[in-house]
């Protein structure tokens, strides 16, 4: 696996999202490449406090109610 595609894949492999084959070769990828390596540690702790501010904040009640609105109207809402 080479950097662009291990780049272009990090948050898949952040979020659990990657399939097992691709998470040995990014592995692999990691130990040889220190720039990717480091890279992927700075994205993990980016997510884990973008994660963390986001929990502590909540979407305003109008806004939540415009997105599941929508989300009916496209029918991914459960209820009609």
């Amino acid at each position: 696996m080479r950097c662009h595609r291990v780049r272009k894949i990090m948050f898949l492999v952040i979020d659990g999202e990657a399939e097992q084959e691709i998470l040995v070769s990014v592995e692999q990828h990691l130990v040889q490449c220190p720039g990717c390596a480091q890279e992927l540690e700075y994205a993990r702790r980016f997510v884990a406090v973008l994660r963390e501010r986001c929990r502590r904040a909540s979407a305003p009640d109008q806004l939540r109610e415009r997105i599941l609105h929508k989300l009916r109207q496209s029918g991914l809402g459960g209820e009609s």
